[in-house]
């Protein structure tokens, strides 16, 4: 209808381009570009399912009728860190909740319902917290002014209040091993955060078997780190020393004895807290 005022739709100028032979992105029906994106993960699943279900034809039928995880899984968003890929995991192993910075606070309703209904009602027996070398949310926290807008910048926040607590040992240190004190730093806070949760907390308090863990993976080299744990009670906190001193907990090598004192100085106020 729009031919007599020389209007040529969009889907109809990308098929012309092709006849002259000029490379275009793929449309749709309404003339918005990107389909070819959204194609290759809607062809990427289709050999994934056939591959799978050739392999082990009970596959999709056992993922339909539920799950019965052993692990919760809190990470980062960040693309590079992949649950199951990093774990080694199957699809209906692992329960994961991911945000940016692996933060948890008892106000984000989100993640509480998470960890509430993993542990409640899944029966997971390991909550991971997991940090990551080489975090934009950690680098941020020590670069980014706090006066910059965003909701990002807000979420950060509780980042910096990890970066403030421990100013003078960060300071004392320069570009990426203070990034990475502070990922470590940041995955120690939230770890005991996890440890004092209503959920984890109620879980304890009833005799649930439940392990907390801290862990950091390395965006270089691929490995996870166990940094702390298990921790399977309030109690668990008061042996927070060295594995090579307390067997209940391995930590990994690059914690000293600095971080080692500041970890018994937060482990102090959170023992308080639920007491």
């Amino acid at each position: 209808m729009f031919a007599c005022c020389g209007y040529t739709s969009p889907f109809r100028r990308k098929r012309k381009a092709g006849v002259r032979g000029v490379e275009v992105n793929r449309m749709d029906a309404h003339g918005h570009p990107g389909s070819d994106a959204i194609q290759k993960l809607l062809d990427n699943n289709r050999r994934w399912a056939s591959e799978k279900a050739e392999a082990d034809p009970e596959f999709f039928p056992k993922c339909a009728k539920g799950q019965s995880p052993e692990y919760l899984w809190i990470g980062c968003s960040d693309s590079r860190v992949v649950t199951n890929i990093v774990t080694g995991l199957e699809p209906g192993e692992i329960f994961t909740h991911r945000n940016v910075g692996n933060i948890v606070t008892h106000a984000d309703l989100n993640c509480m319902s998470v960890v509430e209904y993993a542990v409640h009602h899944l029966k997971v027996k390991h909550v991971i917290v997991c940090g990551h070398y080489g975090c934009g949310a950690c680098k941020a926290a020590l670069s980014l002014p706090s006066a910059s807008a965003g909701l990002v910048n807000s979420w950060i926040s509780h980042i910096r209040d990890v970066r403030n607590q421990w100013a003078e040992e960060l300071k004392s240190l320069e570009g990426e091993e203070q990034a990475r004190r502070l990922v470590q730093l940041n995955t120690v806070q939230q770890t005991f955060h996890m440890c004092t949760s209503p959920p984890i907390q109620a879980a304890w308090a009833s005799g649930q078997e439940v392990y907390v863990h801290g862990m950091i993976y390395d965006l270089a080299d691929g490995a996870l780190h166990n940094l702390l744990g298990p921790i399977a009670s309030m109690d668990d906190l008061t042996h927070l020393e060295p594995a090579a001193e307390y067997t209940g907990v391995s930590v990994d090598k690059d914690l000293d004895d600095k971080l080692w004192k500041q970890i018994d100085k937060v482990s102090t106020f959170e023992r308080a807290a639920v007491a």
